[in-house]
């Protein structure tokens, strides 16, 4: 299985590169507030970190795909595809192990400021 391309508009988040591009090398859904995700609202992408100054931009940089990033801003239509773990166990793209079978996966969260502002807009109910 290969990781599934996220798109992502979350631009207050420190790995939001242009292009709606995910530059973490590892992003986590979660489900929101411990309960069984019914809906694209009870998800979280828990990797989110505000982007608001140096020291959170160093307390995420442990989770950085340098290498990607460096490749994307060289290499016109590059795209970086993050691992992405998975814990909704009620969404038809989770799959054991605690992964996504998506394809591509759609990161909302306008304005966030916090991870719970964030949503996995591909969740599907099983």
């Amino acid at each position: 299985m290969s990781n599934p391309k996220v798109v992502c508009e979350v631009n207050t988040c420190t790995h939001w590169l242009p292009g709606e591009i995910c530059g973490a090398a590892n992003i986590d859904i979660l489900n929101e507030e411990e309960r069984q995700a019914k809906s694209p609202e009870h998800t979280e992408c828990k990797t989110f970190s505000e982007r608001s100054g140096l020291a959170n931009l160093v307390g995420s940089a442990d989770n950085v795909n340098w290498w990607g990033a460096i490749e994307a801003a060289l290499i016109p239509n590059r795209e970086l595809s993050p691992t992405v773990t998975c814990v909704v166990e009620s969404c038809s793209y989770w799959a054991d192990g605690n992964l996504c079978d998506a394809k591509e996966i759609s990161v909302s969260g306008d304005e966030a400021k916090e991870c719970q502002d964030t949503n996995c807009e591909t969740f599907t109910t099983a």
